[in-house]
């Protein structure tokens, strides 16, 4: 695979939300630009200038201009549709080879995620909203941050420890916000619990229980924001008990209470 070019920057042209769709109404197609799916949920097999394979969460799906796109849905699925061309580098080298890229930081994608998912419900035309555009940059300075030498120092996990944190993380997420015991999970897969945290901290960087809270903690910063429920009516909805429990995770991890940070951004 050809290093990745962090001097070059992807520039939208557009970006279109598509959401929990069961067919692709083309099976394959050609584009006259770059195209790129950001896929958030579900998973489809694709087949593109001789490379094949299957996408889930954490995939980047890049396809060059004039190649055929062929693709299926395997799960129902949910993805961000880019179109875009390159600027800067020397354009000739430095352009992905490959046609999947796979991000690990899935914290730092989520909350890219979170952000996109919010423009694509908008009305027609705020998904070209230029924080659209920045978050296509940020995905690509992702993909070439993880594969610098600090980057590649940690120890690459096994394809059947991959395969299998991989689904484990599609379970936690979508299971965040209700009763997910990790004893169960790990269970699940073979696994004592010191063993699945082992591994999904190999793969992704964090511990199952860090991911975890992460999901949950920005459900509750879009609930406070966008709602008027109750600091216990949101903390059912993010898996925990009480809204006393909820209040002292969230003011951990964010350094403000619920409370405070409802009332400082709001409008």
């Amino acid at each position: 695979m050809t290093a990745l070019d962090p001097s070059l920057t992807p520039q939208a042209q557009s970006v279109i939300y598509w959401k929990q769709i069961d067919a692709f109404q083309l099976p394959e197609d050609k584009y006259d630009t770059w195209v790129l799916f950001a896929v958030t949920e579900g998973r489809f097999r694709y087949a593109i200038a001789g490379q094949t394979g299957e996408a889930g969460f954490g995939d980047l799906v890049l396809c060059p201009p004039r190649t055929t796109f062929a693709r299926e849905v395997v799960e129902p699925l949910t993805f961000h549709f880019y179109r875009f061309d390159w600027i800067g580098g020397d354009g000739k080298s430095g352009l992905p080879d490959a046609v999947r890229l796979t991000i690990r930081d899935h914290a730092r994608l989520v909350s890219n995620y979170v952000y996109l998912n919010r423009l694509g419900s908008r009305p027609d035309g705020a998904a070209r909203h230029p924080l659209a555009a920045h978050i296509l940059r940020d995905l690509w300075q992702l993909c070439c941050l993880e594969e610098t030498p600090l980057a590649a120092d940690a120890r690459t996990p096994a394809k059947e420890d991959a395969d299998a944190m991989g689904k484990a993380a599609r379970i936690i997420r979508r299971e965040a916000c209700g009763k997910l015991v990790m004893k169960e999970l790990a269970a699940s897969l073979g696994l004592s619990p010191v063993q699945f945290t082992r591994k999904f901290q190999s793969v992704f960087g964090q511990s199952p229980i860090d991911y975890l809270t992460e999901l949950r903690i920005r459900e509750a910063q879009t609930l406070l924001l966008e709602t008027r429920l109750t600091l216990d009516q949101i903390a059912e909805r993010c898996g925990y008990d009480s809204g006393f429990y909820l209040s002292r995770i969230f003011a951990k991890r964010m350094r403000v209470s619920p409370a405070a940070y409802r009332k400082a951004n709001r409008i």
